[in-house]
């Protein structure tokens, strides 16, 4: 049996198992016959009798673990463990009862005498069932350490999928940010409009600079991901000038509360391509963060014409509002929840609520999201 289990509670090693139990059954053996019989005689013969069994078991060791190795079904094992069990029980009872026989003859001075036949096997069947429970508790210790094994090595490889889904459904957002930011750069430098095409594309390098150094993360502060945000609408502020009004309203304790990277950025975008893109005034974006009790609430609200009738909805429009919910579930279950709805007197609401924490966490070992599978949004999707 391996020294360690594969969870991280440490295991007792085999020896140690083996010599403590041994022990255990010479102690209570020998405790049973104390009340009427020589202490010392006792305490001799109880432990001769455990050493015995102690190293006669080991030699089932060897051949149980090359049986063990090969496959051999449970039925199949309890019967070769009961032949071996009272096989070795013969021997067991044979050396016992003359090792005995020796100390006593030696304790009386007289001349050692081995013992009839008949004495020498006397109580090896009851023998046999010690050695038959040794057998069943090795078996089964082993057993139960390679179940715990591939258990520890499935989740293992559960959890390294689901980082991998993460990290997947992060590269998602880059090219599809990517591809929007370029066209509007584009579209500037065919209007001629190089010195804001210049800012642009100094804002869009600071702004990948800020995403790829939180590429491996999971979850990063909010105040991190506000500066993805503010970068991003930076970028937007060159290309709408006073046409896109930005007001943020975060409390200093949300600031700290970790988030998925990305979050925030495709809300935003999705309010000021709908929100903001098809109105010649222009309008104004609001973002909000609280804490309240032990979830964070986000808002993202923008004044524009709103989302579509709840009977035009579709759970695959838009790749980046659809992504968002896909990692809240993914990290979270159903500790988050996303909704998207209309706003009173027209515009757009998105409302987030997750847990609140400070400490990032690592992906969940235990994913609640499939690889072909993302959930639909709540009330409302991308318009």
């Amino acid at each position: 049996m391996p020294a360690t289990s594969p969870t991280s509670r440490p295991v007792p090693s085999f020896w140690t198992l083996h010599l403590s139990g041994w022990a255990a059954i010479g102690l209570s053996m020998y405790l049973g016959v104390l009340a009427h019989a020589d202490p010392v005689d006792a305490f001799v013969g109880k432990m001769i009798f455990a050493a015995l069994g102690a190293l006669l078991t080991l030699a089932l060791r060897p051949l149980y673990r090359w049986l063990y190795d090969r496959g051999l079904s449970i039925p199949r094992f309890a019967v070769v463990g009961a032949v071996c069990s009272y096989l070795l029980s013969l021997g067991w009872s044979a050396a016992y009862h003359t090792a005995t026989t020796a100390y006593r003859a030696w304790q009386a001075g007289e001349a050692f005498a081995v013992p009839s036949g008949g004495a020498l096997i006397s109580g090896a069947l009851f023998y046999s069932f010690i050695i038959l429970a040794w057998s069943m508790l090795y078996v089964g210790a082993k057993y139960y350490l390679d179940l715990q094994a591939q258990r520890e090595r499935a989740l293992a490889a559960e959890s390294l999928a689901h980082q991998a889904q993460l990290q997947a459904l992060r590269y998602q957002l880059n090219p599809h940010f990517l591809f929007n930011t370029l066209n509007a750069i584009s579209t500037l430098i065919v209007e001629r409009q190089h010195r804001d095409a210049e800012r642009m594309v100094a804002r869009l390098s600071d702004f990948l600079r800020l995403t790829l150094e939180s590429s491996s993360a999971a979850e990063i502060p909010l105040a991190e991901e506000l500066a993805f945000v503010r970068q991003y609408l930076e970028i937007q502020q060159v290309r709408f000038g006073e046409r896109l009004q930005v007001a943020y309203d975060v409390d200093a304790e949300a600031l700290s509360a970790c988030v998925p990277p990305l979050l925030l950025q495709p809300l935003v975008e999705n309010a000021v391509r709908h929100g903001i893109t098809s109105r010649e005034e222009g309008g104004r974006l609001t973002l909000d963060a609280r804490r309240v009790g032990g979830h964070l609430h986000l808002r993202v609200a923008d004044d524009g014409p709103g989302p579509p009738d709840a009977a035009t909805m579709t759970a695959s429009d838009g790749v980046g509002l659809s992504n968002v919910q896909a990692r809240l579930q993914a990290l979270y279950g159903d500790d988050a929840r996303f909704q998207m709805e209309r706003a009173d007197g027209g515009g757009c609401v998105v409302s987030i609520t997750l847990p609140f924490h400070t400490d990032p966490q690592a992906p969940s070992t235990e994913p609640t999201l499939s690889a072909s599978s993302t959930p639909a949004l709540t009330h409302t999707t991308r318009r």
